[in-house]
């Protein structure tokens, strides 16, 4: 049994039906140098099919542009900033919680999150408070989960106070 299976890997492997995962596509040609992406929430679109030169993310593994001819992606992001270039130079900021970024083979993005604000909108205040609350609630924590939850709440609050300009 285990002979024929491996028998058939083997020719399937050999045969033009399997995907040669060393070649790199790149977004189709479409016209123009722009990028067109999508930022939504569950309770809102805040763009839809909007035209982009360059959006800015922040990926699990570290910051990244996205620009028309990015290579296809699906990519987890953090708590952060995501930094739009719009076409006619404006830039823009918003602050989000996290989320996914799909970036297809068609020059386009889309970018689901749970919470996404204008980062000029970001109370300093609040910041502040939260970081200093969840700051002593990881310090407080007893147990695996309590400090879990404590840490998410800080890492997302630090990244907040990063992006208004807010100190400890």
């Amino acid at each position: 049994m285990i002979r024929s299976i491996v028998k058939s890997t083997n020719t399937l492997l050999k045969s033009n039906v399997a995907i040669n995962s060393n070649k790199r596509f790149f977004a189709t040609e479409t016209g123009d140098d722009l990028l067109t992406f999508s930022l939504l929430s569950p309770h809102q679109t805040i763009y839809k099919d909007k035209k982009a030169q360059l959006v800015t993310l922040p990926g699990a593994k570290g910051i990244f542009g996205v620009a028309k001819n990015h290579v296809p992606r699906i990519a987890e992001l953090k708590p952060g900033v995501i930094q739009i270039n719009h076409e006619n130079g404006d830039l823009e900021k918003f602050f989000i919680s996290g989320g996914f970024a799909f970036v297809n083979p068609d020059a386009s993005c889309y970018i689901n999150t749970i919470e996404a604000v204008p980062v000029d909108q970001l109370d300093p205040n609040e910041v502040k408070n939260g970081l200093t609350r969840f700051t002593q609630l990881y310090n407080d924590a007893q147990d695996e989960n309590s400090k879990a939850i404590a840490l998410i709440g800080l890492e997302t609050h630090q990244q907040m106070a990063f992006a208004c300009g807010v100190s400890a």
